[in-house]
């Protein structure tokens, strides 16, 4: 009969010999949401998709994980749109609802759908911002093909874009401070919103066409420092990342400063 242990090991635990090792098994929220998102709409939508893009920081891992959204566009088919519009939203929803449900991803998943109309061809007018035509660009193809990827856009447009993107996030920015049915903490929150959106449509307008939210910051300490008062961005990134040492007194108002700049200097 073998030996039993009499009582609780002694000492350290033994180690296999070599370098320490990581975990063996990491979890990545973001890369189970694309997967199963995937899975998912192959598997109840393929009907009614012409498209699936991954869109935004996530597609070159400058996310900020547990913060920013993991964002996906889907093109309609021509035959889910038109009077087959409602039908196809109501089947998208079941689907979204399943994420949205499950605390797991529910704070991730964004998801934005398009009919093939609303794409602008050979450069025409659209009422699709242009600045988000160059980011669904650089998306990632899940299914299909990115119908984005050969539109030619015109800087004029893109600055265009721009201008209008910035006074819609002033707009935002104005009507926080009057806001009586939400705390503190989300004003603060709805600040940061405003001012990286903002800070986008800055970068936007001045040529800048490779970056995220997450990534703004580099740009803005690298080129623009002299240009704007880049104070409330360097704030809005590190609430984004949970600084917690990091003051927010006059946040509020240093942001509104800062939006009203944005579209002062674009306009």
């Amino acid at each position: 009969m073998s030996e039993q242990p009499s009582g609780p090991p002694t000492g350290p635990p033994a180690r296999p010999p070599g370098p320490p090792r990581g975990p063996m098994f990491m979890r990545d929220e973001y890369q189970n949401l694309i997967d199963e998102f995937v899975k998912d709409v192959k598997a109840d939508l393929k009907d009614i998709v012409s498209s699936l893009l991954l869109v935004g920081s996530v597609v070159t891992k400058e996310h900020i994980a547990g913060e920013s959204d993991c964002d996906f566009l889907i093109v309609l088919k021509e035959k889910a749109a038109g009077d087959n519009f409602k039908k196809s939203m109501e089947k998208i929803s079941r689907v979204v609802l399943r994420y949205i449900e499950d605390p797991l991803y529910s704070s991730l998943l964004d998801v934005e759908v398009l009919t093939e109309e609303e794409i602008p061809k050979g450069g025409e007018a659209t009422d699709y911002p242009w600045t988000r035509v160059l980011v669904a660009q650089h998306g990632k193809t899940l299914i299909g093909k990115n119908p984005f990827e050969k539109i030619k856009i015109k800087e004029e447009d893109i600055k265009t874009s721009a201008i209008d993107m910035a006074k819609l996030f002033l707009e935002q920015m104005i009507e926080i401070p009057t806001l009586e049915d939400v705390d503190d903490y989300d004003k603060t929150y709805l600040t940061v919103d405003a001012v990286l959106g903002c800070g986008c449509a800055y970068l936007y307008y001045n040529g800048e066409k490779e970056f995220y939210r997450s990534s703004a910051i580099i740009l803005f300490e690298d080129k623009y420092r002299d240009k704007i008062s880049i104070t409330p961005i360097q704030t809005s990134h590190r609430l984004r990342l949970a600084a917690k040492s990091i003051s927010t007194e006059n946040f509020i108002e240093d942001g509104l400063k800062f939006c009203k700049d944005v579209v002062k200097q674009l306009s």
